[in-house]
C-alpha cells in the first residue's frame, strides 16, 4: 500500500494551492487541525446504500471492524475531491489484502442531490470496491444522522474535511478534522483496540 501513497501525496501537494472549497467559501485547504478521541454510538437512522438497499446505519456499517468514516457530497468539485482521492488509496490497499480488516464508509451530506444513483456514478468513477460503502439519509434523514454523528450545520459547500475512525462496537471514534496523512489514517485505523467480550 506504501507504493500507493506517494501518487497521493503529489496529488494532494499539487491540489493545495487550488483546493478552496468551491472557489471562494474556504481560503485554503485546512491541514490537520484537531485529532482527538471521543464517544461515539452509531446511531441506526435508515439510510439507502448506493445500490438502493436499505438499512440501518449502524446495521450496514458493521460492527467488530474497523471503520474510517468520512462526508462528502457529489457535486463539490474541490476537497471533497481531495479526501475521495486519500481514500482511494487506501481502498486500494485494502483490495489488495483479502485479510483486511477495515472498511470505509462515506456519509453523504447533500440531502437534495446526493441519491443512491448519484453515489453509484461517485463510486464506480473512483472505482471504489466493495470495502468502500456509500450511504445517504435521504431528503429526510441526512440532516439527523450528521446531527447525531457530531459533523458541523452550515453550508455543505464550506465544511471541512471531517474523518471518524474506529470499531462501531466499542463505542469510541478519533474525529479528525482537516487532511491527515494517509499513512496515519491508515495505521490509526489498523491500531484500534479489539472489541471487548
Amino acid at each position: 500500500m506504501r507504493r500507493l501513497i506517494a501518487p497521493l501525496i503529489a496529488t494532494l501537494t499539487l491540489a493545495a494551492p487550488v483546493a478552496a472549497h468551491d472557489g471562494a467559501h474556504a481560503p485554503a485547504p485546512p491541514r490537520e487541525v484537531a485529532l482527538a478521541e471521543e464517544p461515539l454510538a452509531l446511531p441506526n437512522l435508515p439510510v439507502t446504500d448506493r445500490h438502493g438497499m436499505r438499512g440501518g446505519f449502524r446495521d450496514m456499517v458493521g460492527g467488530s471492524s474497523s471503520v474510517i468514516l468520512s462526508f462528502s457530497y457529489t457535486a463539490c468539485e474541490s476537497l471533497c475531491n481531495v479526501t475521495n482521492a486519500l481514500l482511494s488509496v487506501v481502498d486500494a490497499g485494502l483490495e489488495a489484502d483479502p485479510n483486511a480488516e477495515l472498511r470505509i464508509v462515506t456519509v453523504a451530506i447533500d440531502a437534495r442531490r446526493d441519491t443512491p444513483e448519484a453515489l453509484d456514478a461517485e463510486a464506480e468513477a473512483l472505482s471504489a470496491s466493495p470495502h468502500w460503502l456509500w450511504l445517504t439519509g435521504g431528503a429526510r434523514g441526512t440532516r439527523p444522522l450528521l446531527d447525531l454523528l457530531r459533523f458541523p450545520p452550515g453550508a455543505i459547500e464550506d465544511h471541512d474535511p471531517v474523518f471518524l475512525v474506529g470499531r462501531p462496537c466499542r463505542g469510541r471514534f478519533t474525529r479528525i478534522v482537516g487532511l491527515p496523512d494517509p499513512d496515519r489514517l491508515i495505521a490509526l485505523a489498523e491500531a484500534q483496540p479489539p472489541c471487548s467480550g
